[in-house]
């Protein structure tokens, strides 16, 4: 018996490329989804494809939630409250990708940037742990990003929300540990999703990992003895960095 079935797991960024893939694959191992993005229409079409691909019998619950947001944070977090009482599993995976030159910048970037990769997943752990912390179980995964430790060009605003995003999850760890929760990071490199351009995905698809290998990583993850924090995962492409 895989030690997912029946897990209650959000996936935020639920309607395409990782939280999509990943979405399928927890609802193979028969895991119950919630999944989160901003366009609801783009998450029906992603929960057909879930049900299609995964051969669950689950249906996932559809919460529109903008992680830029903290009121519809708040009210998508109500909506899962009153369905479930709670998660076992959050997949912190909506976020912004910003890569222009610093010089070029402008405030609303910055602001789109911090708000999305950091304060909203910041509330959405915060949301979600207060129950784990009182049930003494459940696991906070982040999908973090290489930036957050190695230097690429045209990529301030986007390493800076990483990388507080890995700082704020190392002190949060420490903190949960005790209480039987789990705050994993997964630093993951180049990915063919559409955070790339449509001309860097055909010039460095060779190069690049799928979303549905970076969803077996997770789920292999999530599957470890729960004596066993795996605290933070690094993958890269087998040739390296672009």
């Amino acid at each position: 018996m895989t030690p997912l079935l029946n897990k209650i797991v959000w996936i935020t960024g639920g309607s395409r490329g990782i939280g999509l893939a990943s979405a399928i694959a927890l609802a193979g191992k028969g895991a119950r989804l919630i999944l989160s993005s901003r366009n609801e229409a783009d998450l029906q079409d992603a929960a057909g494809k879930v049900r299609i691909l995964s051969g669950s019998t689950n249906e996932p619950l559809i919460v529109p939630c903008d992680v830029t947001s903290p009121g519809s944070i708040q009210s998508a977090w109500k909506l899962i409250h009153e369905q479930f009482g709670g998660v076992d599993i959050l997949i912190n995976n909506a976020g912004i990708g910003v890569f222009k030159p610093f010089l070029d910048l402008t405030l609303d970037d910055i602001e789109l940037s911090l708000n999305a990769n950091i304060k909203g997943a910041f509330l959405c752990a915060q949301a979600a742990a207060r129950g784990m912390a009182e049930r003494g179980t459940g696991v906070i995964v982040s999908l973090n990003s290489v930036a957050a430790q190695k230097t690429f060009a045209n990529c301030s605003v986007y390493a800076a929300s990483k990388s507080a995003l890995l700082a704020a999850n190392r002190v949060i760890r420490e903190e949960l540990r005790s209480k039987g929760v789990k705050v994993i990071d997964l630093l993951v490199g180049a990915t063919e999703t559409d955070i790339w351009s449509a001309s860097d995905r055909e010039e460095f698809r060779p190069r690049m990992m799928q979303p549905e290998d970076i969803a077996a990583a997770l789920v292999s993850t999530l599957e470890l003895p729960q004596r066993m924090m795996p605290e933070e995962m690094i993958l890269r492409p087998q040739l390296g960095d672009l």
